[in-house]
């Protein structure tokens, strides 16, 4: 009996004695507890967002692109429907004046066949009158020549003005027989002019058939400012609005003309 405790003493001696010189893990040498792997299925999960993500943003940049070629194409229709508005007005005014044209031709020939049926109608004269024996014949009257015509229906060139002085300018002249379109030119100031005039051709069978229609377009524009519309001779000046950069479209037909430019700065 006394053996026992004495054998439970020297136990717990030894135990507290084990307990002292077992060693103490440091803690750097305490390795975290590794996370575990994801497993395929939320691999595969994030690999399917992605790919949806992608697709998403292709669209959006794709939609994007389609709404800007749509702009673009009704900005195009837009000019091309006012393209034909303007070229339908055009044809219009053609066609009015084409009318006014065949009107006048009209009244011309029926003036001109009345002219011939009178001609027709009158016997000519004789060459030589019949002269009485014994009496001298008169002379023939003199007939003065037809004054001849002039080398230009224009004004002449505006005088030179004193420097600091504004005035006329004359930039070029111009002539001819039938349609034509000028090259662009140059207006400095704010009002400019054209100076035109238009001749039938020789005869009186020419009478009021020539026509002549000018019209000022700007560099960068389809709309006109008008300049004349002449049916038969006569010529006058027109004022027009610049500055700018301008040409002229000239539809001429039966007849000349002759115009000249002029700019007022």
């Amino acid at each position: 009996m006394r053996l026992l405790p004495a054998l439970c003493i020297f136990t717990l001696g030894s135990l507290r004695l084990s307990a002292q010189t077992l060693p103490v893990p440091d803690s750097d040498d305490v390795k975290p507890t590794p996370k575990p792997a994801p497993t395929a299925a939320a691999s595969k999960t994030t690999s399917t967002i992605n790919a949806l993500q992608a697709s998403v943003d292709r669209l959006t940049l794709n939609n994007q692109a389609l709404l800007d070629l749509l702009k673009k194409q009704q900005a195009v229709l837009e000019d091309i429907q006012f393209d034909r508005r303007l070229q339908s007005r055009q044809i219009q005014s053609v066609a009015q004046r084409l009318e006014e044209s065949l009107a006048e031709n009209g009244k011309l020939q029926t003036k001109i066949a009345a002219l011939e049926a009178t001609a027709a109608a009158t016997p000519p004269p004789s060459a030589i009158a019949a002269t009485p024996a014994g009496t001298t014949p008169k002379a023939a009257p003199l007939v003065e020549p037809p004054p001849a015509e002039p080398s230009t229906y224009l004004p002449p060139e505006p005088a030179p003005m004193p420097q600091g002085t504004p005035g006329w300018h004359r930039a070029f002249t111009l002539s001819g027989t039938e349609s034509k379109t000028t090259d662009i030119f140059n207006v400095q100031g704010g009002t400019w002019r054209v100076v035109w005039h238009n001749l039938d051709k020789p005869g009186k069978a020419y009478v009021n058939t020539s026509a002549l229609f000018i019209n000022a377009f700007p560099r960068d524009d389809t709309i006109p400012q008008k300049v004349c519309s002449k049916l038969g001779p006569g010529g006058d000046s027109t004022i027009l609005i610049g500055p700018g950069h301008y040409y002229l479209k000239i539809e001429a037909s039966g007849g000349s003309w002759e115009l000249a430019v002029e700019d007022f700065y």
